[in-house]
């Protein structure tokens, strides 16, 4: 086979630097795949990688303020994607192409929560919370008890469940279906308070929640929670939300005489307290049982239990994130944050 030119070859790689491929190439010049093949791998490391498939409609810049635009929330469905996209490049895209920007740019769905809806008095409540504990350590921290009360079902503590089934099965079979009964087939009041060093002592409030049932609880659990992970009484703090029953005139007047040491809490701040995490924690665990729980009794029994076995480790993490949570709320202006 005659050698090519050193011409023929300099045409060849500039061809390749432009993107041609190898039998683009060898048409172009009349030269064999095989020698053009040769030409391209001797020169493999610099140029540019051919990348498969058809260019794209919308450009780089273009995908990255799409992107940006979900982000802070000025675009918020597929539809509205497609219509700035359309705006800004003249070309129509379908709602797949949107999410595949998305996707590549980082940017992902996920569901809204429900929150309710904060003041600018509960806005400014929040950022002065945040800014007088802005600089507390995980230390001072350590001296907090959080508490609350929760609501759960014998039936529907189970949470959401799946199944698996043939495409083409249109019957119901039992396990398609999760049962449920009215009123959650009975239901527990439940209270209970944490600390660094683990969960602290936990009721069940058959007769409901009133202030003087408020004030026994406090009596019976807040102090003697506290003493049995010897936290310093002079440093021990006491949180409960702003609940009307928390904050009735005869329950302040308890905490004053009994001297326990309260944290000013914001209102409409459930994403502070680390007890809602637990809540959420147990209520999974709950949902793990392959059967409902018979009565309130046996519903009680794996309370206690999943309780009493809560992971010290996870609820390290909670405490460690607190001032996170402290820098969140002063960078969203008073807002809710993703906690």
């Amino acid at each position: 086979m005659k050698p090519l030119s050193n011409s023929i070859k300099q045409i060849a790689i500039t061809q390749f630097h432009h993107g041609k491929s190898i039998r683009e190439v060898a048409r172009a010049l009349s030269i064999s795949i095989h020698a053009a093949h040769k030409i391209r791998r001797a020169i493999k490391e610099h140029i540019p990688v051919n990348k498969p498939g058809r260019p794209s409609k919308v450009s780089g810049v273009t995908k990255r303020v799409l992107a940006r635009q979900f982000d802070i929330g000025q675009l918020g469905t597929l539809q509205e994607g497609q219509r700035f996209v359309q705006s800004t490049e003249g070309v129509h895209v379908d709602e797949r192409t949107i999410r595949a920007y998305l996707s590549s740019e980082n940017v992902d769905r996920y569901l809204k929560q429900k929150r309710t809806d904060l003041t600018d008095d509960q806005k400014s409540a929040r950022m002065k919370f945040a800014e007088e504990h802005l600089h507390w350590s995980l230390e001072d921290w350590k001296n907090v008890m959080f508490s609350d009360e929760t609501l759960i079902y014998r039936i529907e503590a189970r949470g959401r469940r799946s199944y698996y089934k043939k495409c083409d099965t249109n019957y119901i079979r039992p396990h398609h279906s999760q049962r449920t009964k009215q009123g959650g087939g009975g239901k527990i009041l439940f209270w209970g308070c944490i600390t660094y060093y683990g969960v602290g002592y936990a009721s069940k409030l058959d007769q409901g929640l009133d202030s003087d049932t408020y004030i026994e609880v406090l009596k019976d659990y807040v102090f003697s929670s506290r003493d049995w992970y010897g936290i310093d009484p002079g440093k021990f703090i006491f949180q409960h939300d702003n609940a009307s029953i928390h904050t009735a005139n005869i329950v302040k007047n308890y905490i004053k005489k009994s001297k326990i040491p309260i944290m000013v809490w914001p209102a409409n701040s459930p994403d502070l307290n680390l007890i809602e995490t637990i809540w959420a924690y147990l209520k999974d665990q709950l949902g793990r049982y392959s059967q409902d729980a018979k009565d309130i009794d046996e519903l009680w029994e794996r309370i206690q239990d999943i309780w009493n076995n809560i992971p010290e480790d996870l609820i390290h993490k909670l405490y460690e994130s607190m001032p996170r949570r402290m820098q969140a709320v002063m960078q969203s202006k008073g807002e809710h944050i993703r906690y």
